[in-house]
């Protein structure tokens, strides 16, 4: 069964050449300065200045982004049906049309998925319970799978993805007349997502002054790519980016993908690149 572990690595290799593919098409977006800086007056002396979009990303971003998903969603699905096939020495293995890879919020799911793949051997079903989202002492919501999950049956079933901007680096200046002062607001949360908008600071000043009189320097403002429908993830207080969390996606699906082939004695076109074989613990 060594073939159908090949095939669904390949997958894998397929989703990084679309992530980078996702860059170029961000890095392209944003070298057109899609966004305008506005100062706001709300009062005589407090001043609010905002991130406006004057552009929206580009379709081809959910595109992309979507084609991503797919590539890793399919690895995961390969990855069973060739465990299973290489466990039982069948190829197709039994009831190979009900076969996916669970990816459970709750237990209360999971079992309700293994009615599905009741005929799947045991001890495959036993492992794949140890790695469902709902395992994850921080929730289910910070585990990668749960994520991808969500967002490729939202691709598939519903839209695709919307690709916007988040405030990544937040240095915000602000140029007053000689001898006057100002006060920053620090209840400002400017690490979020740009929709059609972001506060990105909030200031008072001692005395009135026209917006004219005020200028705002926001070179330290960076700006890195967000996808809206997985803005909220959260990994135990952390919120890395979205770069990252694909990397990291890619990465935690090879994982799985290795454990099944190691299960089955088959071995990775490349080898074993996220763990040893020899100091693999069996469970």
């Amino acid at each position: 069964m060594q073939q159908l572990f090949d095939l669904a690595f390949t997958r894998i290799e397929r989703a990084k050449p679309k992530r980078a593919e996702f860059g170029e098409a961000w890095a392209e977006y944003i070298s057109r300065h899609p966004w305008e800086i506005e100062l706001d007056a709300l009062g005589p002396c407090q001043f609010e200045i905002r991130v406006v979009v004057t552009e929206p990303a580009p379709l081809v971003l959910s595109m992309v982004f979507s084609e991503w998903l797919a590539a890793l969603r399919a690895a995961l699905d390969n990855g069973l049906y060739a465990w299973v096939a290489a466990v039982t020495g069948q190829n197709p293995p039994p009831k190979a049309e009900s076969l996916q890879y669970p990816i459970c919020e709750t237990a209360a799911d999971f079992k309700h998925q293994s009615n599905r793949l009741k005929t799947l051997p045991v001890a495959i079903l036993d492992r794949l319970e140890k790695a469902q989202p709902y395992q994850s002492p921080y929730g289910p919501k910070s585990n990668l799978f749960y994520w991808l999950n969500e967002l490729t049956r939202t691709d598939r079933h519903r839209t695709p993805h919307v690709g916007l901007g988040r405030i990544a680096e937040h240095k915000v200046r602000i140029g007053i007349p000689t001898g006057a002062t100002a006060v920053f607001d620090t209840t400002v949360r400017p690490y979020n997502f740009i929709d059609k908008d972001v506060v990105v600071g909030r200031f008072t000043t001692r005395r009135p002054f026209a917006p004219s009189q005020i200028t705002c320097d926001l070179t330290g403002v960076g700006i890195d790519p967000e996808i809206r429908g997985w803005a909220d993830f959260d990994m135990n207080g952390t919120k890395p980016a979205l770069e990252k969390r694909m990397i990291m996606t890619e990465i935690f699906t090879r994982n799985s993908l290795e454990n099944m082939a190691l299960f089955s004695g088959a071995t990775p076109l490349d080898g074993f690149r996220t763990f040893d074989p020899a100091n693999a613990e069996e469970t």
